[in-house]
Order: C-alpha cells, then structure tokens, then sequence
C-alpha cells in the first residue's frame, strides 16, 4: 500500500473519530443519552443482526457471478463489494466506492470497471426508493416531508428509467454501450441487489427485537428505520454516514412515537452493530486480496490510483 493511501485511510480514521466525539457533545446537550446505559442487548439477537448484514454483502456480490458479469469469481465480487463498504466507514463522502475500481480483475480496463461499478449503484438506489415508498404504508409513518420526498425520487427513477430505454434503443452508440449488459444477467443483477437490501432491512429488524424492542412492533419501526436512513444515506457525507444515520433513525422512529433521546441511543446501537459488520469484513477481505494471488498486480493499481 501506498504512503498516500495509508494517509487517507489514518486521515479518514480520524475524522470518524472526531465526528463521533462532537457528535456525543452536541446531541448530549439536546438529548438525553443516559437511555443509552439503560438499554439491555440481547447479544445473541445483536449477532445475528450483525451477521444478517454481512450476509448482504455476500448476496450483492452474487449480483455479479449470477448477474452482469459471471466471469468474475465469487471471491472477488465480494472483495469488490465489501473493501468498498467497510472503506465508507472510516472514509468520508463514500471514497471507498473508488477503491473497487482496483480489485476487479486484472484484465479489466478502465471502461468495463466503471461499468460494473456505475450499473449495480444504480441498481441500488432504485431498490432503495422502491422498497421505502413501500415501507410507508406498512409500517404507518406519517412524515409527510419524508413521504413527498420518497415520491419525489420514486418519480424521478421511473423517469430516469423510462429515458433510459428509449435513449438505449434509439441511439445506437449508446445501445453499443451498454449492449453487452441488456441482457437475463441484469435482471439477475437486481434480483440479487434486491435480497441484499432485503437482508438489510431484516437485520434492522433483529437489531430493534436486539435492544429490547417486541418482535411485531419492531416491524414497523425498522421499516421506518429502512426508510428513513436510506433517504438521508444517499448524501455523501461523513465516514460510515456518522450523525445521518443516526438522524435518520430518529426521523423514523419519532416519527411513530418513540421519544428522540430513545431513538438516538437506538440508532448509536444500530450504528455501532453496522460498523461490527461491514469494518471487519472490509478489512480482512483487503488483507486478502493485497496479499493474495493478484496481491502484487492491486499493488501497483493502488499505487498509480492514489
């Protein structure tokens, strides 16, 4: 690894440090946190909430065996998949997501890797807006910012998606593009982006029963949960999304009647489990691949990249 890579990567530890430290001292002033120390974790629950999301790693990664490119070995696709997230989380402004471009395969030019990157991001958030607007109704949320918001990008994407189309099918340097994509392989691709932010939601799920919340009454609230940091979560911002996600928590779960001192220690909890997942994994799977059989060759893509 390079030394401005090791720089970036203690600069980004850094600052998650210090947005966490002020974020403690600013909503400490406003909220109480002293619900934090009373919430009784059923760790068995906490590591199945845990597991549930790296979990979803392994099934976006299958977005690219049995999706768009099955030419890439599972190994790699997840690789590519969770480096990318567990950089995010001590990375600001989602710069992980730069670092999949150097763990495709090494035959790979640049075009194809934007493409494999781009396609699946985009994928994701029309996953995400669907599966949210979804949520609204069924969990019972009554944000109607949040709600206008969710139909807003709903529109936008049944838009985007429709432009798409027709500017694929009636341009054909376009068409040659993409040509080679527009195939079962993407539909496989959303099928399996779909289950991996399905597995997400279910993991919120485990994780509110996880802090003393009833089974079925914590249904609704991680719906609302899903939603609401989803929402908040497509601003590029801090490393690991530090205070969005928690805001967007408290947006969620305040918005069906749970007080915000509760909802922030809920969502510091939700975080922290986040963090338990996506940062180890990260880190070990980029302790494989930079030590591995094209350990050599993502040495010297790091290298001319950062």
């Amino acid at each position: 690894m390079s030394a401005k890579t090791k720089i970036k990567l203690f600069l980004g530890s850094l600052l998650t440090v210090l947005v966490f430290y002020y974020l403690f001292r600013k909503l400490g002033r406003s909220l109480n946190l002293n619900h934090l120390l009373t919430i009784k974790i059923n760790w068995l629950l906490a590591a199945v909430s845990v597991f549930l999301q790296m979990f979803s790693n392994y099934l976006r990664a299958m977005g690219y065996t049995r999706g768009i490119d099955p030419n890439i070995n599972r190994i790699t696709a997840l690789q590519i998949v969770s480096i990318g997230h567990g950089a995010n989380m001590i990375l600001p402004l989602n710069i992980g997501d730069g670092l999949r471009f150097a763990f495709f395969p090494s035959d790979y030019n640049a075009l194809r890797r934007t493409k494999l990157v781009m396609i699946p991001a985009l994928a994701d958030f029309v996953v995400i807006i669907t599966l949210s607007l979804l949520a609204v109704p069924f969990s019972g949320f009554r944000d109607h910012r949040l709600v206008r918001i969710l139909w807003i990008l709903f529109f936008i994407c049944i838009i985007a998606i429709v432009l798409t189309l027709l500017v694929t099918y009636f341009v054909p340097r376009l068409r040659n593009y993409f040509n080679e994509f527009l195939n079962v392989g993407m539909l496989n691709m959303v099928f399996w982006v779909f289950l991996s932010w399905a597995a997400l939601l279910l993991a919120i799920w485990i994780g509110l029963v996880a802090c003393g919340f009833h089974w079925l009454p914590s249904l609704r609230l991680s719906f609302a949960v899903f939603a609401a940091t989803n929402l908040v979560n497509l601003i590029p911002s801090s490393p690991g999304a530090v205070g969005l996600y928690e805001y967007g928590v408290i947006i969620g779960l305040a918005g069906l009647g749970i007080q915000q001192s509760t909802a922030l220690s809920i969502g510091l909890v939700l975080h922290l489990f986040q963090y338990s997942a996506f940062l180890p994994m990260g880190l070990v799977l980029f302790i494989m691949a930079v030590s591995g059989k094209y350990g050599k060759t993502i040495r010297t893509m790091l290298r001319e990249r950062f």
